[in-house]
C-alpha cells in the first residue's frame, strides 16, 4: 500500500498537509468555547501548541545543530549521581564531533551545558556486515554510506545555565537538575560567556592558554574567536591562587620552559599587586627563578618574532607580553668557574658565607649520612660558631681536622670515633671550598637587591660543572626565603615582599624524604607551603618527575598544569579523572590539562604558539 493510501485513513481521511492548514485556521478563529471542545477531540495536537513558545526560541537551529536528543536507543534519565542522555548526530555533522566536545541542549528558558563522553555507531537496518562478501565490497568501493548507520553521542551534563534575576540578568550556573525533552536539538557552543560560565572559568586573571578539545581550539562567534583560560588572581573568593602554589610537569621537550616564561610574564603587570596579611598596602610581586639551563634571564628581552596580529590578539585577551626590563641576574662566585650569560640583563655577583650554615647544617652534610653523623655535625657546628672571630669554611675544616678536637669529642663520648671520622671525610670536600666565602658580596647582605617588588631575579647555575655546588646555591636561596618568611623577625625585604619562587627541576630538591638531609628540607618547605597564603609566598614548581615530589608538599599544590607525560608512575601521581588521564601520553607540544579545583572544572587548553618574551 502506498504512503498516501495509508495517510488517507488518518483523522477523517485528511492528509498531513490538509490537517496542518486546518489546525492553523482553528488556532486563529476558534472561540474559547470552541477551542475547549477541540481539545477534547484532539488532546495530542493541542500539546504541540503548548510547546510552541519554547520551540520558537530554538527555531532555525536545524542548520547548526549536531543532532537531536533521542529516546530511540536508551531512555532519557537523570539522577543525583549521574545521567543517561543519548543524542543522534546528523550525517552532515559527524566529522565535527569529537570526544570532549562541549554542547548546549536548550530548554527554552535555560540551557543544559554538557560534554560528549562517548561516541557510538549502530546499524540502521538489520544486516550482517561481518561477512567476507560485504568486506570485499567495502574495500573495493572504499566508501561508507552514513545513512545506513546511527551515529550516537552520549552526553555528560556539566551544569544548567540561566540568567539570574538577583544578579541583573547575569549568566550563572547550577547543578544539572532538569532532563531535556526528546527531539531537542544538540547545539555547538558559540558563545564565549556560556563556555566560561559552564566550565566555571574566571573571565579575567592570569592568562594560561586557550580552551581546546583534542588539540583543536574551541572557537566562538566572538573576536578573537578563541576562549581564554584565566587563573583567578584577585581576592573575591579568597587569596589569589598563585599563593596556593602551581606545578608544571611534562617530559623533556614538551615545552615546560616556553610555557613557564609565558605564565610568569603575566604576573609582571604594573597593575598586578598583592597585599600581605595584616597590611592593606599592595605591592607587585618579586619573581625569583632558579634557572638550571640559563633560559629565564631572557625575560629581560622582547621576542622579535611577535607580529602585528599577535599584538592584536594579546591586547584583546589581556595577555601581557614584551620585555621585563626590571630583570636582574644573580651569579654565584665559584672558584674556577665563569658565567658569560645569554641576556643583556644586569649581572650581580655574590658569595655564600659559611655563617649561613649555622642554622642550616644540612647544606654541608651530603645525602647518605647516618642519623648519628647528622647529630655530630650539628654539635660540631654549634661549638665552632660559639668561638669568637670570623667563621669560615676553611676555619671549620681546621677545627674538625685536628687531633686534639677529635680526642676531645671521642673520649668524652659525645661522638663515636667512627662517626667522627665519617663526618670529616664527608664534610671535607674541595667543591665546598670553591663556593663558600669567595671574593664577592655575601648573599645575606644583598637581600634588598634580590627581593624587590616588581623585579625578576634569576639565579643561573648552568655554568657550574659540579652538581653539588649547584645544589648548595639553590638550597641556600630556598632556605633564605623560607626562613625569613616564617620567622617573625625575618629580613624586611623578604618578609614584606610578595614572592613567587620558580623552582626548575623541583624533584631534585623536594624529593621524598630518604634521610635526615631530605627530612629537614621537606619539613621546612611543607611549613612554607602551608603558610604561603598568609606570608605571600607562592611556589611555582617545574618538573618532569612529579611522582618524586614529597607528598606533604604535593598536596599543597592547588593548580597543576600537565603536559605530555609518558611515565606511568608520573601520570598516576597526578590523580586526574580517567577520561583526561588517557589523553596525557598523547598531548601535543603546547597542549595541556589544567587541574585547579578552586579555579574551574578540569579542562584541556592550548598554550600560545608564540613566546611573549625572547626564547631561544
Amino acid at each position: 500500500m502506498r504512503d498516501e493510501d495509508i495517510l488517507a485513513f488518518v483523522k477523517g481521511n485528511k492528509n498531513l498537509a490538509e490537517r496542518g492548514e486546518e489546525e492553523n485556521k482553528v488556532e486563529d478563529t476558534c472561540s474559547l468555547e470552541e477551542r475547549e471542545t477541540f481539545e477534547e477531540v484532539y488532546p495530542d495536537e493541542i500539546s504541540l501548541y503548548e510547546q510552541r513558545d519554547a520551540k520558537s526560541e530554538i527555531k532555525g537551529t536545524s542548520d547548526t545543530a549536531f543532532g537531536i536528543i533521542t529516546t530511540g536507543i536508551d531512555p532519557l534519565e537523570i539522577t543525583e549521581t549521574g545521567a543517561r542522555l543519548t543524542g543522534y548526530v546528523n550525517t552532515s555533522r559527524r566529522q565535527e564531533v569529537r570526544l570532549g566536545t562541549y554542547v548546549l541542549v536548550p530548554y527554552g528558558d535555560e540551557d543544559l551545558f554538557a560534554r560528549i563522553w562517548k561516541l557510538q555507531y549502530l546499524q540502521e537496518f538489520a544486516v550482517d556486515d561481518a561477512t567476507e562478501i560485504h568486506s570485499r565490497r567495502m574495500l573495493q568501493s572504499n566508501t561508507t554510506d552514513e545513512v545506513d548507520y546511527k551515529f550516537l553521542a552520549y552526553l555528560d551534563p556539566i551544569c544548567i545555565l540561566y540568567e539570574s534575576t538577583d544578579m541583573d540578568g547575569r549568566l550563572v550556573r547550577r547543578m544539572s537538575d532538569r532532563i531535556p525533552r526528546p527531539n531537542t536539538p544538540i547545539l555547538p557552543v558559540t558563545d564565549k560567556t556560556k563556555i566560561q560560565t559552564g566550565l566555571n572559568i574566571p573571565e579575567e586573571g592570569i592568562f594560561l592558554g586557550h580552551l581546546s578539545v583534542g588539540g583543536e581550539l574551541v572557537r566562538t562567534h566572538a573576536v578573537p574567536p578563541t576562549v581564554p583560560y584565566y587563573l583567578r588572581n584577585d581576592y573575591s573568593m579568597g587569596d589569589p591562587l598563585i599563593f596556593r602554589h602551581m606545578l608544571v610537569c611534562g617530559s623533556t621537550g614538551t615545552g615546560k620552559t616556553f610555557l613557564t616564561k609565558n605564565i610568569l610574564r603575566q604576573f609582571m603587570s604594573e597593575n598586578n599587586r598583592y597585599h600581605l596579611r595584616g597590611s592593606e598596602e599592595r605591592k607587585n610581586p618579586c619573581i625569583v627563578i632558579m634557572d638550571p639551563q640559563d633560559e629565564y634571564s631572557q625575560l629581560f628581552e622582547d621576542n622579535p618574532h611577535i607580529t602585528d596580529d599577535d599584538d592584536f590578539r594579546f591586547r584583546a585577551e589581556i595577555i601581557n607580553f614584551g620585555a621585563c626590563k626590571n630583570t636582574r641576574t644573580f651569579v654565584a662566585k665559584v672558584k674556577g668557574e665563569g658565567y658569560t650569560g645569554r641576556s643583556m640583563a644586569e649581572q650581580i655577583e655574590f658569595t655564600i658565607p659559611f655563617e649561613i650554615v649555622r642554622n642550616n647544617s644540612w647544606l654541608i652534610a651530603p645525602v647518605g649520612m647516618t642519623e648519628l653523623q647528622y647529630i655530630g655535625v650539628d654539635l660540631l657546628l654549634d661549638d665552632y660558631f660559639k668561638k669568637a672571630g670570623q667563621h669560615t669554611y676553611s676555619g671549620f675544616m681546621d677545627f674538625i681536622d685536628n687531633d686534639v678536637t677529635r680526642d676531645l669529642y671521642v673520649e668524652s663520648g659525645k661522638i663515636h670515633e667512627s662517626s667522627y671520622d665519617g663526618i670529616v671525610r664527608r664534610v671535607k670536600n674541595r667543591s665546598l671550598a670553591k663556593v663558600f666565602d669567595q671574593h664577592a658580596r655575601p648573599i645575606d647582605e644583598i637581600l634588598g637587591q634580590i627581593f624587590k617588588p616588581g623585579q625578576v631575579s634569576v639565579f643561573p647555575t648552568e655554568y657550574i660543572t659540579n652538581s653539588r655546588i649547584r645544589d648548595i646555591i639553590t638550597l641556600t636561596l630556598m632556605s633564605l626565603i623560607v626562613d625569613n618568611k616564617l620567622n617573625t623577625s625575618g629580613e624586611a625585604s623578604v618578609k614584606e615582599t610578595p614572592i613567587i619562587l620558580g623552582l626548575d627541576e623541583a624533584h631534585r630538591y623536594l624529593a621524598k624524604a630518604g634521610g635526615e638531609h631530605s627530612r629537614r628540607l621537606i619539613s621546612k618547605f611543607a611549613d612554607a607551603a602551608r603558610q604561603g597564603r598568609k606570608e605571600g609566598l607562592g611556589l611555582f614548581l617545574i618538573t618532569q618527575d612529579p611522582q618524586d615530589i614529597d607528598e606533604t608538599i604535593f598536596k599543597q599544590i592547588n593548580t597543576r598544569i600537565i603536559l605530555n607525560l609518558s611515565n606511568d608512575a608520573a601520570i598516576n601521581s597526578m590523580k586526574v579523572k580517567k577520561e583526561f588521564e588517557k589523553r596525557i601520553p598523547y598531548l601535543k607540544k603546547g597542549q595541556m590539562i589544567i587541574q585547579s579545583p578552586d579555579n574551574s572544572d578540569m579542562v584541556e587548553i592550548m598554550g600560545l604558539s608564540r613566546c611573549v618574551v625572547k626564547h631561544v
